[in-house]
């Protein structure tokens, strides 16, 4: 998928101040002990349809919120999708308003990163490896295409600074991953919470004031009991 950022500038700033939690991306993994698994990439801008369709309620706005993601091209994203090799079972789930999902199967993390170069650019538009494998332990690090959506949506005004910190803390980035093998360690950057529901599993969660404050707040390691 590629987040337009001409998109949502328009279809966010002009309420960012005013609507906590516009955005939330997920990103959820199933890893087998192969290397292979599956993968779901989730863009929600749920809070933002509702505040839209209650301003359109009100006479505020024209149009439907259903038209809110119509630039956003996850279609096309899907389809580029499945022409990658090793990627098979691609789905496009955007029957929700504001909500678009899709999922897929990976041969492996080289098949994996050239799927997410898709679903998450940047302006340097480079061929960024998500994951690499060092022995047992996966790693995970980024490119610039969080931090950019969150300097587009902030404010640089000064004297809206402190609204537009507490739009940041809204917009949330969360992580789970699920192994074949129990996790024996992981390192993450200062404002990742954890949660391990088992002991093959792993769910994090951060926001975008994070983001902005340290570019290797979604960066990550988690090392296996192999």
């Amino acid at each position: 998928m590629s987040l337009s950022i001409r998109s949502l500038q328009v279809a966010l700033l002009g309420v960012a101040l005013s609507c906590s939690g516009c955005l939330t991306i997920e990103e959820h993994y199933v890893f087998k002990k192969n290397g292979s698994g599956n993968m779901e990439f989730v863009v929600d801008m749920s809070a933002l349809a509702e505040m839209m369709d209650g301003l359109s309620k009100m006479g505020g706005t024209e149009g439907s919120s259903d038209e809110g993601m119509g630039d956003m091209d996850m279609a096309s994203s899907a389809d580029r999708l499945r022409e990658i090799p090793g990627i098979s079972k691609v789905k496009l789930n955007s029957k929700k308003t504001f909500v678009q999902r899709v999922s897929f199967k990976f041969r492996d993390v080289t098949a994996l990163n050239k799927a997410l170069r898709i679903l998450m650019p940047d302006s340097l538009d480079a061929e960024h490896d998500f994951f690499t494998w060092d022995g047992s332990t996966l790693v995970r690090t980024n490119n610039g295409h969080a931090m950019e959506l969150g300097e587009d949506m902030a404010d640089d005004d000064a004297d809206d600074r402190e609204q537009a910190e507490a739009f940041l803390k809204g917009m949330k980035y969360k992580y789970s991953f699920r192994f074949a093998s129990t996790v024996a360690d992981r390192t993450v950057a200062e404002g990742m919470s954890v949660d391990a529901p088992s002991p093959r599993e792993l769910l994090l969660e951060t926001d975008w004031s994070a983001i902005m404050t340290d570019p290797g707040a979604l960066d990550l390691r988690i090392r296996l009991d192999k």
